[in-house]
């Protein structure tokens, strides 16, 4: 069994780990569990840049870790736009860090001022230490679309807080009402290569086993 760290303490983000690779010889770890509170300097210039760094941090207390990073965009503004989230979903306009609920406001906001609705899509990364060495793992592109509205959902997801106000294009659906099996048909397509990609990474770089 590969006793693997994850560079988080949200536990919702553990509970997405383990559906990831269920089929594989894994248990995981919270920083909480090895009493880890302080955090690396995530100063990279791209999600896989802090994805990295996360997992080289996190490997001085663990064989072996996986760490992730995303940035969102919307695709209403030109990139360039400093009302683009990009790396700091996180921060306010005023520099500080937000909690779930100002971030479901600021994002709201946003949404309403865009008409309503605004067109975004996440660019995930994921690094992964193994005895030291480190391994990344990023797509060139979107695997999918969505839209944030004005309007939230009343249900909330601790760790994910933008879910309340995420909402699938062809369903209309709510993430927080079904997060997985609310895309295309090519979109389904296009996911399930980019998930058959992202574990045959981890297989190669923590030197997993499937059950």
């Amino acid at each position: 069994m590969r006793q693997i760290l994850l560079g988080t303490s949200n536990p919702s983000k553990a509970a997405y780990f383990a559906g990831q690779m269920k089929d594989y010889h894994v248990s995981f770890l919270l920083l909480k569990d090895l009493g880890i509170e302080n955090l690396p300097d995530e100063a990279g210039k791209s999600p896989l840049e802090n994805a990295l760094i996360k997992a080289a941090y996190y490997g001085r207390f663990h064989d072996y870790v996986i760490s992730a990073d995303s940035a969102l965009y919307i695709r209403e503004l030109p990139l360039d736009d400093p009302r683009q989230p990009g790396l700091t979903v996180r921060r306010s306009p005023n520099g500080g860090r937000m909690d779930d609920d100002e971030m479901i406001s600021h994002y709201m906001a946003m949404a309403h001022e865009l008409g309503g609705r605004m067109t975004c899509y996440y660019m995930d990364a994921y690094g992964v230490c193994n005895h030291g060495k480190t391994f990344g793992f990023m797509d060139d592109g979107p695997v999918y679309t969505f839209y944030m509205v004005d309007k939230p959902h009343p249900v909330r997801t601790p760790g994910w807080p933008l879910d309340s106000i995420s909402v699938w294009p062809e369903s209309g659906q709510y993430f927080v009402e079904s997060r997985e099996h609310n895309l295309s048909a090519a979109a389904q397509i296009l996911k399930k290569a980019y998930q058959d990609r992202l574990m045959a990474f981890y297989e190669e770089a923590l030197d997993l086993e499937k059950l």
